[in-house]
């Protein structure tokens, strides 16, 4: 699960504002579907609040807006009523082609760069959105077996993957402009690894590589490289579920090899993976594998009523402060659930391994 897009790089740029020179005009012309004359949409950039910045009054199914903008800015659309009919676009200068649907994830945006590509890439997204959704109600939403489950979450991972690329081919095509620019400053190092972030950064005209947030992005990635495959982690300690303290290195030295497990009891992907991480650490706890889980939660009941329902046997640990978790916080966990496997030693062998990916790669160590 995702740590909210606006808890991890899109925190750095809250309002993403793409700075140009000078003021410069743009007009929005809408249409909207089923709303009456007379009906209000409001206009917003505050992404994380929704504080409106002006309105639209619907017109024989029609809205339209003008206005004077000296930068891009990732703005919204949307009804306060009907929470299904909003549309996020980008406020640049031109004429902005906005449908508004009253059907989710059927509202569309065009008519200047920024917004057909972003509607590019929503259309690419939204149909691996459906493909994954399918997968996940057919082997979660009944009975089937253990190696189909596997099979499913592997085409999960897969999909993810190339959900990544696309992000990917889609900043580079936009390198030059304020699209690329918004998708490296907002994606989290799940889809834009930090190796490909730097590389493009490099690629990014000499003024976007001086922007605050870039600076703040480069200071990240060195933060990262610390705790980087290769590296050697530092001991830290933590509450275990019954409240007393845990240091990890007491749990990595007994083992040749050790998933460090970041998740939380409120995260869904989280606990859709557990049997499969429960039926892992049983196969290979005899020949010299462990675990750790390290809980993004806050409430300590829940965490330990999770723990308890999904058959959780290995060391837990947790500060209780939720996403600023100092572990994750040091680690550069953007979202979870997220593996870091070490040795006996604290050396970070590999990071991101889920599913059958993490069980060959363990096996293969051990």
């Amino acid at each position: 699960m995702k740590a909210s897009l606006a808890n991890t790089l899109y925190s750095l740029v809250a309002i993403v504002l793409l700075a140009s020179c000078q003021q410069q005009s743009y007009t929005i012309n809408g249409k909207a579907d089923g709303l009456a004359d007379g009906d209000t949409l409001f206009l917003t950039t505050d992404m994380e609040m929704g504080v409106p910045i002006d309105t639209l009054i619907v017109s024989d199914g029609t809205f339209t807006l003008s206005g004077q903008s000296d930068s891009v800015q990732l703005a919204m659309i949307y009804h306060a009523e009907r929470n299904e009919q909003n549309v996020n676009f980008f406020l640049e200068p031109g004429t902005i082609n906005v449908q508004l649907s009253d059907q989710p994830g059927m509202s569309r945006v065009g008519g200047t760069r920024c917004n057909d590509e972003w509607q590019k890439l929503n259309d690419e997204v939204i149909s691996i959105g459906k493909d994954i959704n399918r997968i996940a109600e057919h082997i979660y939403g009944g009975t089937v077996s253990p190696e189909e489950q596997q099979k499913g979450m592997e085409e999960i991972e897969r999909q993810n993957q190339r959900f990544s690329k696309i992000v990917i081919e889609t900043t580079e095509r936009n390198i030059d402009n304020e699209f690329g620019y918004f998708l490296l400053t907002y994606y989290p190092e799940e889809l834009i690894d930090n190796k490909t972030r730097a590389r493009l950064i490099k690629q990014l005209p000499e003024a976007m590589q001086q922007r605050p947030a870039i600076k703040q992005i480069e200071e990240m990635i060195a933060h990262a490289d610390k705790t980087a495959e290769g590296e050697t982690i530092s001991d830290f300690t933590q509450t275990t579920p019954d409240g007393s303290n845990l240091s990890i290195l007491s749990v990595i030295g007994q083992n040749k090899i050790t998933v460090i497990d970041f998740w939380a009891s409120w995260c869904g992907p989280c606990r859709q993976e557990m049997p499969f991480m429960v039926q892992l650490y049983d196969a290979l706890k005899d020949k010299g594998f462990g675990m750790v889980g390290i809980s993004l939660d806050d409430d300590r009941d829940a965490w330990r009523e999770a723990i308890k329902k999904l058959g959780i046997t290995w060391p837990q640990m947790s500060d209780l402060k939720g996403w600023e978790n100092e572990a994750a916080l040091q680690f550069n966990v953007t979202s979870i659930p997220h593996t870091i496997v070490v040795d006996k030693q604290g050396r970070i062998l590999r990071r991101g391994l889920r599913g059958e990916s993490l069980k060959e790669f363990v096996e293969s160590q051990l």
